[in-house]
């Protein structure tokens, strides 16, 4: 499709025929994570929901490339505008919500920091208790001699609660980068067309990437700044690190490329985004790197590196002293008819 305006070129241009082999090895290599994630999801001591962007990335990323595959060998669907419309879209986000996971997982680890070690009783306890932690249990995997039950480390439920707030508040700020990027580049078939709209896209993509580079950058401060809070061990800050790095590294990218504009989807004039070396930028610094972040979310075992249970530190409070003794209760029940129990 070309227009007599320049419109902005699509961030990865439209598949070609030499995209084939490159969409395939793709979708192999996100479908390679599904089979990852659903063993995760049946083992009890892996199971967990944290990183839910990571798999819904995962799903939808092989469906792209799948469809990328198949226009690269399809020249009327290569400059289809309802498929290039929705491949800036997906393009556009994962990234973001691939950050909204780390916050979930930065949470977690800013609460546990502020548990003391009385009450412990499960390993794989969620942060939901206020004092319990399978850091400080003599029989984690995870547990460090430096973090030994000791009178130096306290229940603190202020700065839990303050804790809680603020990653609340964190979480929310990512949407001033997601909305614009959903309305920015849902509206990339209206700027093929229309001076106005193509200008209403570039500002809108350029609000969302550069929002989202900001708040990554400001995250990773917060997790350089956790290295030296209680139980916060150096896997939990490099993990949280590299997937930032990655995050970044996309968001960096689009930074650089989106001030260009085309007035062809199948032109191959430096700066469309279809000629050799920003294709390859762009599947280098965009497209593995979301695979490597959400490779790092769903590979380890989230669950037990950052003691996060099931669902996370979901609560805004901690739960009232009846209901943390019913939940002991019903642990020491549930562990006596495992046989864990003597």
């Amino acid at each position: 499709m070309s227009s007599n305006d320049p419109f902005p070129s699509p961030v990865g241009g439209v598949p070609m025929a030499s995209d084939f082999g490159i969409s395939i090895c793709f979708t192999l290599l996100y479908f390679s994570l599904i089979p990852i994630f659903v063993s995760r999801l049946y083992n009890k001591h892996s199971r967990a929901v944290v990183s839910i962007n990571a798999i819904i990335t995962t799903i939808e990323r092989v469906i792209i490339f799948s469809l990328r595959a198949w226009q690269s060998r399809n020249q009327t669907e290569r400059i289809s505008p309802a498929l290039t419309t929705y491949m800036q879209v997906s393009i556009a986000l994962p990234y973001i919500s691939i950050a909204h996971d780390v916050v979930v997982l930065l949470r977690c680890m800013y609460v546990n920091s502020t548990k003391g070690p009385a009450e412990f009783t499960d390993p794989q306890d969620s942060p939901v208790a206020p004092s319990m932690s399978s850091s400080m249990h003599p029989l984690s995997p995870f547990h460090s001699a430096s973090l030994h039950l000791s009178d130096d480390i306290h229940d603190d439920p202020k700065k839990r609660f303050f804790y809680r707030w603020f990653t609340d508040v964190l979480n929310l700020a990512f949407l001033t980068a997601t909305i614009p990027g959903i309305i920015g580049n849902a509206h990339y078939r209206g700027g093929m067309n229309n001076a106005s709209t193509a200008n209403e896209v570039m500002i809108t993509r350029y609000l969302s990437s550069g929002i989202a580079l900001f708040l990554i950058t400001f995250v990773a401060a917060l997790v350089v700044r956790a290295r030296k809070l209680p139980k916060v061990e150096p896997i939990h800050v490099t993990l949280l690190l590299a997937i930032l790095t990655c995050n970044a590294s996309s968001a960096i990218f689009r930074l650089l490329f989106m001030y260009h504009r085309t007035t062809s989807l199948t032109s191959i004039a430096p700066g469309s985004g279809n000629t050799s070396l920003e294709k390859a930028t762009f599947y280098i610094f965009h497209m593995l790197s979301d695979w490597l972040a959400v490779a790092l979310l769903l590979v380890p075992n989230i669950r037990a590196i950052f003691k996060t249970g099931m669902w996370g530190d979901w609560r805004a409070i901690d739960p009232l002293p009846q209901e943390q003794e019913w939940a002991r209760k019903r642990k020491e029940a549930k562990a006596r008819r495992s046989g864990l129990i003597v």
